[in-house]
């Protein structure tokens, strides 16, 4: 098994390997593109690549992969530090810096499946964040399904540069559990923390994964209050609030008071930008124009808001959506599987109080 990738290759198509099928441990399935793997590794001629599953050194020989498998020094675990944990899953943040070798590579097998993949060798700026599955009955192994980067700097507040779920794992709503972790990672509900999103521009297939994923973070937020809270306690005060309006209303003769916000203040709720709200919200075709009244009209006048037109989301649409859609309102990233400095508070709080 090859040891190194950081040779510099110019990127011109002689210098692509012609993988056509790749062996990622006991799996085998077939590239969707050209990497750059280095040519004195990797000739052109080459049509199956032998991937270690756990650092996904590589060759052409199966007999080498085979030997190296029985001996990798990741069998036991994946570089980097576990920031989240759950149901079998989980997630470690690996610093590019730290792990060059194993980003690379990482990178390098990433290629195979992504059409725009850029940055292969030069990784230290970069964190990545590997998921992982460990099976109940078999606790002393692991695989990896995925895994997405992000900048350790980014001037964009992009909270994401690329995500791939591998092949063999798509279709099991993996990528959204990576794009959760992705928005919690950003600490955007923190003080000091930056509301942010993938990087532009998106693919195809990015725009309809997060267009998707963005449509379900709002349809949580209108029902069951922002994430990372809890979906009883909000539904609970919402309903006392709702009791205490119809009340009002009720002495006043009037109609109830709707709830008002703004996309600014719904993006600060969820951690999502402007233009991502919007994305979504015109995606769910929730949304209603607001019927204009002689009412209506005085009310603005007594505002100073120059936002733009005003519309209403009514929560019955909204569930209706997710009834056709077959989405379920549990979040896919769950608060407490978070662990460290992520945890939430008063995890952190019984955790220090226990040591």
């Amino acid at each position: 098994m090859t040891r190194s990738t950081a040779a510099t290759i110019a990127k011109q198509p002689g210098n692509r390997a012609g993988v056509k099928r790749v062996v990622l441990g006991d799996l085998s399935f077939p590239t969707w593109y050209q990497s750059i793997y280095p040519e004195e590794l990797v000739t052109k001629d080459t049509e199956v690549l032998y991937v270690c599953r756990w650092c996904f050194r590589y060759s052409c020989d199966a007999v080498a992969y085979a030997g190296h498998v029985k001996l990798c020094d990741r069998r036991a675990t994946p570089p980097g530090e576990k920031v989240y944990e759950h149901g079998g899953y989980a997630v470690y943040e690996i610093d590019g810096e730290d792990d060059k070798l194993f980003a690379q590579n990482l990178s390098l097998f990433a290629k195979l499946f992504l059409d725009h993949k850029s940055v292969f060798f030069d990784v230290s700026s970069f964190l990545y964040y590997v998921l992982t599955f460990t099976d109940p009955d078999a606790p002393d192994d692991y695989y990896v399904l995925g895994f997405f980067s992000k900048e350790k700097l980014s001037w964009d507040l992009n909270n994401l540069a690329c995500i791939l779920i591998f092949p063999p794992y798509q279709h099991k709503k993996l990528g959204r559990l990576l794009m959760g972790v992705s928005y919690k990672l950003s600490a955007w509900e923190w003080e000091g923390g930056l509301i942010g999103g993938p990087e532009r521009p998106l693919s195809e297939l990015g725009h309809r994964s997060y267009s998707r994923f963005w449509e379900e973070r709002m349809a949580r937020y209108f029902l069951l209050g922002p994430p990372g809270g809890d979906p009883e306690e909000y539904i609970q005060q919402a309903q006392q609030k709702r009791q205490a309006a119809m009340k009002t209303a009720a002495s006043k003769k009037n109609f109830p008071p709707r709830e008002s916000m703004t996309v600014r203040e719904i993006g600060q709720a969820t951690g999502m930008l402007p233009e991502d709200v919007i994305t979504a919200l015109k995606g769910m075709g929730v949304v209603e124009p607001e019927q204009q009244t002689k009412t209506t009209t005085n009310k603005r006048k007594n505002t100073t808001s120059t936002d733009g037109e005003t519309v209403i989301v009514r929560k019955s649409n909204v569930l209706e959506w997710t009834k056709i859609h077959n989405v379920t309102l549990r979040d896919p990233v769950r608060e407490d599987g978070f662990i460290g400095e992520w945890a939430p508070e008063k995890l952190q709080m019984q955790e220090e109080s226990e040591d």
